[in-house]
């Protein structure tokens, strides 16, 4: 006992060190493991800041070049436009000079050909294909520098390569609008290949001819292009941000590294030709798009890191423009992040050691005077157990004894009940086999009282009295029949058989049948036939007293006129329902969870026991099951 105390009072003060030291260890592991954990998180929202940082930054940048590029091509288009206008009406106002000069002096055709003299030999544009032509309303050509073979003739109805009779339509805005623009295709000179062409004219009523000029769209195309890339190369970003553009064709245009710029797809590597495709595809999907990727072609500096760039499609050119960033910059935030971790870590584990150390110095003396006060009060709680454990023997063994007196007294209850039960089946047996006797002895009664009446007044003959005498047997074994049931039905016998239970429910209600007719109530019985292994005579006692429930309740109900019990039944694999109801208005809810309680009833204490729904739930919860 000693060396029990002793070895208790030694680990009431070991415990709580060890525990301690415990607690530290899984704290500052779990401090630790917390800081790493929240260091990567730190670590994935920076680089997840930064990326949407560059990805917003790049996006604008080449959303800002778009919109300069597609505003220069607008004003460009139109200041082409203009240009042809402006030079229509150079030419236009030469027309009206010469004809005021010479209207008075000269014939019409005289000054058709003084306005050819001063106009047709005029060539303008960089590559010389600019030239006037003059058609009058009729669509004779007045003047074609191009094709002096077409000079004289009625070209009405000269087509295009598109099938665009377009000498027609340009006739047709004279004589309507005065003045206009429309598009055709024309031989270009040296190529001897049909382009594109957007021409002006404009009308000259005096001599209703109409004057125009035409420029090539691929020639203004070209310089669109050339000033759109004169936009891209000027724009810079910093040392490693720069614009690139490429054809859909894969061929790059504008690029930092000039020895990359219009090399043929093929002539790639295949990791450049890798990264093309991917960003063309990229700029394809949604016209625009970012894509990751490792620069190989060209790095400003050692040891470049990742690229992420926005790429799109410029609309009106349907090249693809893009930027990007190095992720050079969180590569270095990452790398001063770890090193300010590693330092707020040792720190931290340098802390926890110390107020460990502390707390567990203090805890230790506590735990000490502690452990004296626990060990006497070790040696008085020692002395109060030993007392009560006298004590809980005592009641323990005075329970068992009050256990058992309590078994006992609900046996004899049980058997009571039991009895009882039996007695009140019994009385209503004697009153159904009462009813049963009746109609048996008033016949054998009303035979013998023949054959007697025949025999006074000397008629009786053999065949009235055969038939009487039979009949007096048949109703004898109606008799005998039914005490057969009714001791069949007080066997004691509690052994389980096969049998039906449809057959089951037959003899009930024949027992009960006479007594039910008189009372004016009608069964009906749609059960069919099914054989269950199991105590019959338990079964047809727990069917009586239901049935006979449903019956003292039809009978309370005066309101009904015509008076139902209803007995069916459904079967699955594993077990039988039979269900019981009638029409009386069913259990107040108030009272449905005391009906089978022992004496409980709702009727008057000279019609019932309180005690056939009791005994009826014991038969089946314990001895049918």
């Amino acid at each position: 006992m000693f060396n029990s105390r002793l070895l208790l009072t030694y680990w009431i003060i070991i415990l709580p060190i060890i525990t301690i030291f415990i607690t530290s260890f899984l704290f500052t592991y779990k401090f630790i493991k917390y800081e790493k954990i929240k260091f990567e998180q730190e670590n994935k929202q920076l680089e997840k800041n930064y990326t949407k940082e560059i990805k917003e930054r790049t996006k604008k940048r080449i959303q800002r070049v778009i919109r300069i590029i597609e505003t220069n091509i607008e004003i460009t288009k139109n200041e082409e436009k203009e240009n042809l206008k402006n030079i229509v009406n150079i030419a236009h106002k030469t027309i009206r000079e010469t004809f005021e000069r010479y209207k008075n002096s000269l014939s019409k055709e005289e000054i058709l050909n003084e306005i050819k003299k001063q106009l047709e030999h005029h060539r303008f544009y960089n590559n010389q294909s600019g030239y006037f032509f003059i058609i009058d309303l009729n669509n004779t050509v007045i003047m074609q520098p191009q094709i002096t073979s077409h000079e004289k003739l009625k070209l009405d109805d000269i087509q295009d390569i598109k099938g665009k009779f377009f000498i027609k339509e340009l006739t047709n805005i004279a004589n309507s609008k005065k003045e206009g623009f429309s598009t055709w295709y024309w031989t270009k000179p040296k190529e001897n290949e049909h382009k594109k062409k957007i021409g002006f004219i404009k009308v000259f009523e005096p001599l209703n001819i109409y004057i125009g000029t035409a420029r090539y769209k691929e020639d203004i195309n070209n310089k669109i292009e050339k000033d759109a890339l004169k936009i891209i190369n000027s724009i810079r970003y910093g040392k490693d941000e720069y614009l690139f553009a490429l054809k859909q064709n894969g061929v790059t245009i504008s690029h930092i590294n000039k020895d990359f710029i219009n090399i043929p797809f093929s002539n790639l590597s295949k990791i450049e030709q890798k990264i093309i495709k991917n960003i063309i595809l990229e700029a394809k999907k949604n016209n625009s798009g970012f894509i990751y990727y490792t620069p190989t072609s060209y790095n400003l500096k050692e040891n470049i890191s990742k690229k992420i760039s926005y790429v799109s499609i410029i609309p009106s050119l349907k090249w693809i423009i893009g930027t990007g960033q190095y992720t050079t910059k969180i590569d270095k935030q990452i790398k001063q992040k770890k090193l300010l971790l590693i330092e707020k870590l040792n720190n931290t584990i340098n802390s926890i050691i110390l107020v460990a150390t502390i707390i567990t110095i203090i805890l230790i003396l506590i735990m000490t005077l502690i452990a004296r006060k626990i060990q006497s009060k070790i040696l008085e709680y020692e002395k109060e157990l030993h007392q009560k454990n006298q004590k809980l023997k005592e009641l323990n063994e005075n329970l068992e004894k009050k256990v058992y007196e309590q078994t006992q007294k609900n046996l004899e209850k049980d058997q009571i009940l039991h009895h009882q039960s039996k007695l009140a089946s019994m009385g209503e047996m004697i009153g159904n086999i009462a009813h049963q006797w009746r109609q048996p002895l008033s016949a054998i009664s009303t035979a013998a009282s023949g054959i007697k009446l025949h025999d006074e007044m000397n008629i009786l003959k053999k065949d009235i009295m055969n038939d009487s005498l039979d009949a007096i047997i048949s109703n004898t074994k109606l008799l005998s029949n039914t005490i057969d049931d009714f001791s069949n039905f007080f066997k004691k016998d509690k052994v389980k058989i096969v049998f039906d239970i449809n057959k089951s429910i037959d003899k009930v209600l024949k027992l009960i049948s006479a007594n039910l007719k008189n009372k004016n109530i009608e069964i009906i019985n749609v059960t069919k036939q099914c054989k269950v292994y199991n105590l019959e005579n338990e079964l047809i006692q727990v069917l009586l007293n239901i049935i006979n429930n449903a019956k003292d309740a039809l009978l309370e109900n005066d309101n009904l006129k015509e008076k139902y019990i209803f007995i069916s039944q459904e079967e699955d694999n594993t077990q039988v329902i039979i269900k019981i109801k009638d029409n009386a208005g069913g259990i107040n809810e108030r009272i449905i969870d005391k009906i089978f309680e022992p004496y409980f009833t709702t009727k008057f204490k000279s019609k019932g026991t309180g005690i056939g729904l009791y005994m009826s739930q014991i038969i089946i919860v314990n001895h049918i099951n």
